[in-house]
């Protein structure tokens, strides 16, 4: 299994731009809208998330998810001196659920050890990736619903084993 996370340039906006749009068709279940006004919408959508992720996080890593030699995800990380941020991962619908996920969060747990930092991520309270979240070792820290702040401490609680 060849995955790696490469830096994003400037030639992957189509495939951001895609791999968004069907991230936000998804959960805002898109397709009972009218088709005219859906297109418009999850632009607004994506438009609006690009420019919040810059604002709040100028500084983050983007990174595309390559699997194979061919991307199929993105994977932002903002790296602070305190604690570093997981900002958003997303993996095409067609990759999710073989585990790619997981072994990139154990890669960021690890590395967050071995640098002795706190990671820090928010994710919707009835989320699946909450589940995975919590068992590597994440905990609630506040709770803005339908979202919690979640933060994992270095070296405590849930150890995790190489990927």
């Amino acid at each position: 299994m060849s995955l790696l996370i490469r830096p994003a340039v400037k030639e992957d906006d189509p495939f951001l731009y895609k791999l968004a749009y069907d991230h936000f068709y998804e959960t805002l279940a898109a397709w009972a809208w009218e088709p005219v006004a859906r297109e418009k919408l999850i632009k607004i959508q994506i438009d609006g998330q690009r420019a919040s992720y810059r604002s709040q996080y100028p500084n983050a890593q983007h990174g595309i998810i390559m699997f194979e030699d061919r991307p199929i995800g993105r994977m932002l990380v903002d790296r602070g001196v305190d604690f570093d941020t997981l900002v958003d991962i997303v993996i095409a619908k067609e990759r999710r659920g073989a585990g790619i996920g997981t072994w990139l969060l154990k890669a960021l747990c690890i590395e967050a050890d071995w640098t002795n930092k706190r990671i820090r991520l928010y994710v919707q309270s009835a989320s699946r990736a909450r589940n995975l979240y919590e068992r590597l070792g994440f905990h609630k820290v506040e709770e803005f619903e339908p979202n919690w702040l979640m933060e994992r401490l270095p070296n405590t609680g849930s150890r995790i084993a190489a990927p």
